[in-house]
């Protein structure tokens, strides 16, 4: 009797051992598999959509260019991302723009945003622009830097100010070689506000 029972135990040992080894092939790995596919998978949306942000975005960008008569132009931005459309244009955030001219005090400007061409240069700065030279100060919604031409067009809300004049008008027209100016107000039936300070 004692052979009978060690013989069943036997026989029921083996058939668990066998699906237990059936079992851990055919099951678990399949779970693993399962797994291990699912974190592939997340892993490679994750790394697409990191290279799809990088392919765009740019961080702490800087560029420097000269024109033909050796005015420098170098502008810096936090963050620039790529026109997918048009890729010759870099849209700006946080960007600060020097400009370098020939026996000159540089021309220095700001603003929260700028779109810039990387082929000609030219520059639309947009919201907070502020245009510092020497002790003069233009504050404005708008400045369009067209470098090829060495003008810049100031728009919108300006407000210049210089130790002793306080000035707002709608446009200015800088020609950036010779720094002549026009200033004037879109109507012109309007005025421009000149206020001196002391």
């Amino acid at each position: 009797m004692n052979k009978k029972i060690f013989i069943q135990l036997f026989l029921l040992l083996i058939i668990f051992l066998i699906s237990l080894i059936f079992f851990k092939t055919y099951f678990l790995n399949e779970e693993k598999n399962s797994i291990l596919n699912k974190k592939i998978t997340n892993l490679n949306v994750n790394q697409k959509s990191i290279v799809d942000k990088k392919s765009n975005l740019l961080h702490n960008i800087k560029y420097v260019s000269k024109d033909k008569f050796g005015n420098g132009y170098v502008i810096t931005s936090d963050l620039g991302e790529l026109n997918d459309d048009r890729p010759e244009l870099i849209l700006m955030t946080n960007v600060t723009a020097t400009i370098n001219l020939n026996n000159s005090t540089p021309i220095i400007i700001s603003s929260n945003k700028a779109i810039y061409n990387n082929i000609n240069y030219d520059t639309n700065f947009y919201e907070g622009v502020l245009v510092t030279y020497e002790d003069h100060n233009i504050n404005s919604d708008n400045l369009n830097l067209e470098f090829e031409k060495s003008l810049a067009t100031i728009s919108d809300n300006i407000i210049y100010k210089n130790l002793n004049t306080k000035l707002q008008a709608d446009k200015v027209e800088i020609d950036l070689i010779t720094k002549s100016s026009r200033i004037f107000m879109n109507n012109k039936l309007d005025k421009v506000n000149i206020i001196g300070m002391n």
